[in-house]
């Protein structure tokens, strides 16, 4: 084995670690610091959504409050699927190391009775987590809950995975609806990670990285803290650490109006947004200018959660050398969220979405 191939190995694991704090702190967009809406456009001025046609909006149409919800005893599981494609460029390798990979979570989320103060707990669970990196043109299991234990030593993770599954913590969740805290956390890093390799631990350590437990909530991510209506925009930021490095996540949201998806009536709001370096402090790790990230969610308001949501992140990161060289790992990752278990019997609905206003009949 050469110099060249335990180097590039030694890459791998560096890009990994890093791409995963990246791209796990891309999702927890709820954590947002969210700014006032303002009508940015008359919802019947405003261009049609590209994509899936949203239903005319009328003029006189009142706002409508995005609300987080949690019921009580009610059982959400949310599906989390990041498709990642990467290349690392090195001047110390000759070709450039290239990845693509599949990583699949599953959490399910129960609340607790409200408190007195309009807070409560949530008990959140890793239900299911799966990697898979494409060989040969084809996605190869790293990690399947499902498969057989036997055949995973040859992945230094897999028995940290595997302690994963339905491990628990719980969200303190303040009256706003927004997770305040995550309890639980250190004790589940150090049972994980006891016993396993150092690379292991260190992956293990960036999964449970307190903002990436927070961004499991995708079931509320980016909702405006006022009511709006079709047009109306809303800022949100976000500080994405990593290591010495900081980043910080600049997004706009537009309310599209509500459209017929399935067999219900949703509603539809996109996301536009930028990563840049926070401050001017040097550090050794920078991102390259041009980094963006885009999204569409639909909230149902029967159940006060978003069922579904896509991101998209592209960008790029320089790890600079004492040579004076850098590491350049260009990214682009795909990230879908969709509830798939969740309607507790009885829920009441958090309100009704506007209905479809018909044309008066003449007599």
């Amino acid at each position: 084995m050469n110099a060249n191939t335990n180097l590039a190995r030694h890459l791998k694991l560096l890009r990994l670690g890093l791409l995963l704090v990246l791209c796990a702190g891309l999702l927890p967009l709820a954590a947002c610091k969210k700014k006032e809406a303002a009508a940015a456009t008359d919802a019947a001025g405003a261009a049609p959504a590209v994509g899936a046609p949203t239903e005319a909006t009328p003029k006189d149409e009142p706002s409508f409050e995005l609300k987080a919800k949690w019921s009580e005893g009610q059982r959400l599981v949310v599906q989390i699927v990041t498709h990642t494609e990467s290349e690392m460029t090195n001047p110390a390798v000759p070709q450039p190391i290239t990845t693509e990979n599949l990583t699949t979570l599953e959490i399910a989320f129960i609340a607790s009775k409200e408190q007195e103060a309009g807070g409560r707990e949530v008990e959140v669970e890793i239900a299911s987590v799966k990697v898979e990196n494409k060989v040969a043109g084809k996605f190869v299991p790293m990690f399947d809950p499902k498969g057989d234990p036997k055949a995973e030593r040859a992945n230094p993770s897999a028995g940290a995975f595997r302690k994963l599954l339905s491990s628990r913590v719980k969200y303190q969740i303040d009256a706003a609806g927004s997770v305040s805290k995550v309890d639980g956390l250190t004790q589940l890093v150090t049972r994980v990670t006891t016993g396993q390799p150092p690379q292991s631990q260190f992956l293990i350590r960036t999964l449970l990285a307190e903002d990436t437990v927070r961004g499991w909530n995708t079931l509320h991510q980016n909702l405006p803290t006022n009511s709006v209506k079709a047009g109306d925009t809303w800022g949100s930021t976000r500080d994405l650490p990593l290591g010495i490095a900081k980043f910080e996540v600049n997004t706009t949201n537009t309310f599209k109006g509500w459209e017929q998806r399935g067999n219900k009536k949703v509603a539809k709001f996109e996301t536009v947004g930028v990563i840049t370096t926070k401050g001017t402090a040097t550090t050794s790790i920078t991102i390259v200018e041009g980094a963006t990230v885009t999204g569409t969610s639909w909230y149902e308001p029967t159940l006060g959660v978003i069922t579904e949501s896509d991101t998209t992140a592209n960008f790029s990161i320089n790890i600079s050398q004492a040579t004076g060289q850098a590491i350049v790992s260009k990214v682009k990752t795909k990230t879908t969220s969709k509830l798939i278990e969740g309607r507790a019997p009885g829920a009441e609905p958090a309100a009704a979405p506007p209905a479809d206003k018909k044309p008066v009949e003449k007599k």
